[in-house]
């Protein structure tokens, strides 16, 4: 009767030669196609910070709405959306880290999600992410 007898040892080498062969195959590459380091770090995008309503706020709905301001941004894009309908009140191209709540659109009490997006030119540089605020009347 014939024995085999495995080679653990060989089999796990070779496996671990061939995740490193492949490992290579997929670092990438500095080559001339790649940007300078100075254009990548100008891609990422900046945070702004919901100031007033907070993140998480509940009370009565805002009279204002305000952000921390962003160096390098040329305007705001700010949404507000509910739960429910969706989009209900958009304001493009605001230079100021902050806007009067338009009298004409009454909040009714629920949850609500805004949003600011910064822009330099009509790329996006900074962004808020979405911040939640309940309003309660």
């Amino acid at each position: 009767m014939a024995t085999f007898r495995s080679r653990p040892r060989l089999a796990r080498s070779a496996a671990v030669l061939g995740l490193a062969l492949a490992g290579l195959a997929c670092t990438p590459r500095q080559g001339a196609s790649d940007p300078p380091a100075a254009e990548v770090a100008a891609i990422v995008k900046q945070g702004i910070d919901p100031v007033s309503p907070r993140r998480d706020f509940v009370g009565p709905a805002p009279a204002r709405l305000e952000w921390t301001a962003v160096d390098g941004v040329d305007s705001y894009n700010i949404t507000v959306r509910n739960e429910i309908d969706g989009l209900v009140f958009e304001h493009q191209g605001a230079s100021a880290a902050s806007i009067d709540w338009p009298k004409e659109i009454k909040l009714e009490p629920g949850t609500y999600f805004w949003r600011i997006v910064g822009l330099k030119g009509e790329r996006s540089v900074a962004d808020s992410g979405r911040a939640a605020f309940v309003v309660m009347n």
